[in-house]
């Protein structure tokens, strides 16, 4: 732990290795001071009768003067010879030095300072493993809670018009809380000078305006022609999902679709749908792609998720 002195065992293998793996001072004093020691400090030890092996033990001495951010640097400079290579520049005898940093690799490992590379790969998969059964774990719970409130919303039954413009904007957060549980960046409803937008996202290229009614009736064809306006004035790589939790009738449905005029942008989801994507039985991405899937390849504006 880096909020303990470096072990008595360890600090005489990096005094050791200073000794033996180091010619020039300078290599020495770099090694030093990006493990973190001031110059200050090493300044207060670098005199010429003062060897490498007894500037390690005054500056290791100091360092354990300060306490934890002393001793977190000391654990550094074993850290940072652990990881040499190879001796510094103008060392003759390289066995020599080779085995000292070889003993201090060791006693590090020993000590915890330092973790063998195959522990290190086993530790990081299991702690990857670990994050990722918690995230799936909060997931499920996220999921679990944003089926209940759906459900709790579906089984009221409103009574005066403020209630019932109640239940309508529970079901826009609720559609917030669905893409965020989902990983899509979800925007919820804002108004602006001349329209009002319930929410709007961005899925495979394309940015969709959302309409989302909890109406006991099904919609109008001017419903449908006056969303469809708010989704033209944008640019062309704008679309439309249009949620009617009542469904949509299937005439006029077909008749909008087909006599327009223009370029066929808008899918559907209903009610039903969306009990589907709450209850878990399918992820609100594929029931996006199936829809999407549906409109593209065989003009299908209401495809049915369960098929």
């Amino acid at each position: 732990m880096t909020t303990q002195p470096l072990p008595a065992a360890v600090q005489a293998e990096v005094v050791n290795a200073c000794r033996a793996a180091f010619y020039y001072r300078d290599d020495f004093k770099a090694l030093i001071l990006t493990a973190g020691v001031s110059r200050g400090m090493y300044g207060r030890h670098d005199h010429l009768d003062n060897s490498k092996a007894v500037m390690t033990r005054r500056i290791l001495d100091d360092l354990h003067d300060l306490g934890p951010s002393g001793w977190a640097i000391q654990r550094k400079i074993a850290v940072e010879l652990c990881t040499l290579d190879r001796p510094g520049n103008g060392v003759e005898d390289t066995k020599t030095a080779r085995d000292a940093l070889d003993r201090l690799r060791q006693v590090a490992k020993s000590a915890r300072i330092i973790v063998d590379t195959e522990r290190a790969a086993i530790d990081e998969r299991r702690a990857r493993e670990a994050k990722r059964q918690q995230t799936l774990a909060e997931e499920r719970r996220n999921t679990e809670h944003l089926s209940q409130r759906f459900t709790e919303l579906a089984t009221d039954r409103p009574r005066t018009a403020s209630e019932k413009q109640a239940r309508g904007y529970q079901l826009e957060i609720l559609l917030v809380d669905l893409f965020a549980a989902n990983h899509l960046d979800y925007v919820g409803s804002r108004r602006q000078p001349h329209e009002q937008v319930d929410g709007s996202f961005f899925f495979r290229g394309f940015t969709y305006l959302v309409e989302a009614r909890w109406r006991s009736d099904k919609p109008t064809i001017g419903d449908l022609a006056d969303f469809k306006f708010k989704v033209d004035g944008k640019l062309e790589s704008t679309r439309g999902l249009f949620i009617s939790m009542a469904g949509f009738d299937s005439e006029i449905l077909g008749h909008f679709a087909h006599n327009s005029g223009t370029r066929n942008n808008i899918i559907y989801m209903t009610g039903n749908d969306l009990a589907l994507i709450f209850g878990g039985q399918v992820g609100l991405e594929d029931a996006l792609l199936k829809k999407i899937d549906a409109a593209e390849s065989r003009g299908e504006y209401l495809s049915d998720l369960k098929n």
